[in-house]
């Protein structure tokens, strides 16, 4: 019996933005996808073509998946909306990941404890670097416009986060969580990306300073 979710079963998520093909590869085993052409297996291809810092090339994802392009952006949707998935599944692995790291605090110093280790890894990607040096006005257009997905679903996991340590009882924020979380990304994009651009070393404590303040 195959363990590959059926298509049908996996359409868009109008809520999170998803494509086809993120929505499979996040409910697929990495290990059934390597030898078959599939929507999981076009959004692992992609993201490992981001990952050497090549660029996302909608045809030579298609002809080394042996699918015609017409397939591909079933699957995927347009090439900015694969990047937008790339770009936040990898944000949010690390966000998760940071989440899972710090079990023992709770409150403002959990928050700012995941916020340092999700912020660092993040200025310390490579790919993202060379991203913005290579396709600098669609990087930014896909990282921080309130349409294209990265940001919304961030500022909606960030959210999340806050309304659970409300929930513990360990947080008390003076505004409500959607909006604090919303400005926590607008400073974080423009300390992550604006420096990146102008070849400043970003500063995460200098960042977190400022977040702390927001979350007082």
């Amino acid at each position: 019996m195959s363990t590959t979710p059926a298509i049908s079963n996996l359409e868009p998520s109008v809520d999170l933005g998803w494509s086809i093909a993120l929505a499979a590869a996040r409910a697929t085993d990495p290990a059934l996808t390597r030898t078959t052409p599939t929507p999981a297996a076009a959004f692992r291809a992609a993201r490992r073509m981001y990952l050497r810092g090549q660029r996302v090339d909608m045809q030579a994802l298609a002809t080394e998946l042996g699918i015609s392009r017409t397939t591909l952006y079933r699957w995927t949707g347009q090439r900015e909306q694969l990047l937008s998935d790339i770009l936040w599944s990898l944000s949010d692995d690390i966000f998760e990941q940071a989440k899972r790291d710090h079990p023992k605090h709770t409150g403002t110093k959990r928050l700012l404890a995941i916020f340092r280790q999700h912020v660092g890894a993040l200025v310390e990607a490579e790919p993202l670097h060379t991203f913005l040096r290579q396709e600098t006005q669609a990087a930014l257009r896909i990282l921080t416009s309130p349409t294209a997905g990265v940001q919304s679903r961030t500022v909606s996991k960030l959210a999340e986060l806050y309304r659970e340590e409300v929930q513990a009882g360990a947080f008390r924020p003076r505004i409500d969580p959607d909006t604090l979380a919303y400005a926590v990304v607008r400073v974080t994009e423009g300390f992550i990306y604006n420096d990146a651009l102008l070849t400043i070393e970003p500063e995460v404590e200098r960042a977190a300073k400022i977040v702390s303040l927001l979350l007082e």
